[in-house]
């Protein structure tokens, strides 16, 4: 979904860089008209980055229930009041230690 929008954003940038640098002004009227023709479409990409800015997708982590995956040595948990919490997957060899909160 995210290289969707990131597909979009692109396609409309080159758009606008070709739109742009491939024609010249050819007189007076044209340069007037071709501006217009800019201010338009740099309006329409002020607005569709606009949206993407609002539009928060979550995080593949959250999305699909998954913990990130940490390093030997690094906090995997962190205790609030009587509760455990998991930050992140020890590798493979070593595991939580819930009493100092580190991976070893």
């Amino acid at each position: 979904m995210e290289s969707s929008r990131l597909g979009r954003l692109c396609l409309g940038c080159s758009l606008l860089f070709l739109l742009g640098a491939g024609q010249e002004p050819r007189g007076p009227g044209a340069a007037a008209s071709q501006s217009r023709e800019e201010k338009d479409l740099i309006e329409a990409l002020q607005e569709m980055l606009e949206k993407l800015k609002t539009e928060r997708l979550p995080s593949v982590e959250k999305k699909l229930g998954l913990v990130p995956s940490c390093d030997a040595g690094e906090l995997c948990a962190v205790r609030k009041g009587a509760r455990i919490g998991r930050l992140c997957n020890c590798p493979r060899g070593t595991a939580c230690n819930f009493y100092i909160l580190k991976c070893l």
